[in-house]
């Protein structure tokens, strides 16, 4: 019941998000009402970039992998990002994306729970770490653009400094306490012997500083994967007919993916679309109903992908019952 009421909350809150972004745009003007002015050339070029960036997602997840010695195959990892994609576009009954990359790889390796988990934190700690550095190395290239926006274009833009500059602290805080030093010292005279757990899970995390060719392999896989997604979206921007520069559109994508990526809505419909009309208004001048388009063609782009992973999921070393999945999922 409860993951349920969860789910309702994020759907009204992607109604509320779809409404708002959606307030300012003259439908007359928007280019879904005319199907024959898409460019479908475009439209295939950023479902290709989509692709593309889905196998690279699953490649730095299986850098991740590698670093913790387990000897999953690049195709095995692919297969299930793309199940995870599907999950994530809706946590039907509360699983997610991730719980279900942890139950499925489960099956292949039983007893490594927490070895498999402790992968794909890490691998989303790159995600965050090559977002964050993305982002700050377009301020400054960009600086004079980004330091003059609307009111609402400022606040977003101090917030991602605020949430990707926190990011990157929480990582190195990370990686500090489980450094074999500070592990001594925090987990001296048995403090928590009670939970050992809690001595288990550093120990993990520091595995990436002693294989850190896997670490260092997966978090440039990651810049890549994400210089890839992006232009996806610049993709869907010239699909609709946008005139916005590709400079404009990588400008505002990271700041863009990273409030998405908040669970405020479903896969962050809504969130996207007023993000993209704000921050392309800012830098480009782009119309609200521009913008609004190109972001949900670039997402379109995407979630193609993700609903292919039902393909995988489909098959029989990978089908679980619901409630086989609820119940690992809630261990």
């Amino acid at each position: 019941m409860k993951a349920f009421l969860v789910f309702l909350l994020k759907l009204a809150l992607t109604a509320l998000c779809l409404w708002w972004a959606f307030s300012h745009v003259e439908f007359d003007h928007l280019v879904f009402t005319r199907p024959g002015a898409l460019d479908y050339r475009w439209l295939a070029a950023g479902t290709a970039l989509a692709g593309l960036a889905l196998v690279l997602q699953a490649l730095r997840w299986w850098c991740f992998l590698r670093g913790q010695s387990l000897d999953v195959s690049p195709g095995r990892a692919i297969e299930l990002t793309m199940i995870d994609g599907l999950f994530s576009l809706a946590s039907v009954s509360g699983l997610g994306g991730d719980a279900a990359r942890i139950i499925l790889l489960m099956r292949d390796y039983p007893g490594r729970k927490l070895v498999i988990a402790m992968a794909v934190m890490a691998d989303h700690l790159a995600g965050m770490v090559s977002l964050a550095l993305l982002f700050f190395i377009v301020s400054a290239a960009r600086f004079e653009a980004l330091a003059s926006p609307s009111v609402l274009g400022r606040g977003v833009i101090h917030f991602a400094w605020f949430y990707l500059g926190g990011g990157l602290a929480m990582v190195a805080l990370i990686f500090i306490c489980a450094s074999p030093p500070v592990h001594r010292r925090i987990h001296g005279n048995e403090r928590f012997a009670r939970w050992p757990m809690m001595k288990r899970i550093p120990e993990l995390h520091d595995v990436y500083r002693k294989n850190w060719r896997y670490a260092l392999a997966g978090l440039a896989v990651s810049c890549i994967m994400l210089g890839v997604y992006f232009s996806s979206y610049y993709c869907g921007m010239r699909a609709i007919g946008g005139s916005a520069g590709y400079g404009a559109v990588i400008s505002a994508m990271p700041v863009i993916d990273a409030i998405s990526g908040m669970p405020i809505s479903i896969a962050g419909v809504g969130v996207r679309e007023k993000l993209f009309e704000v921050l392309l208004h800012d830098l480009a001048g782009v119309a609200p109903e521009t913008a609004v388009a190109a972001s949900l063609a670039g997402f379109a782009c995407n979630a193609l992908w993700a609903l292919l992973g039902g393909l995988f999921f489909l098959k029989k070393r990978d089908r679980l019952k619901g409630a086989e999945m609820d119940k690992v999922g809630a261990e």
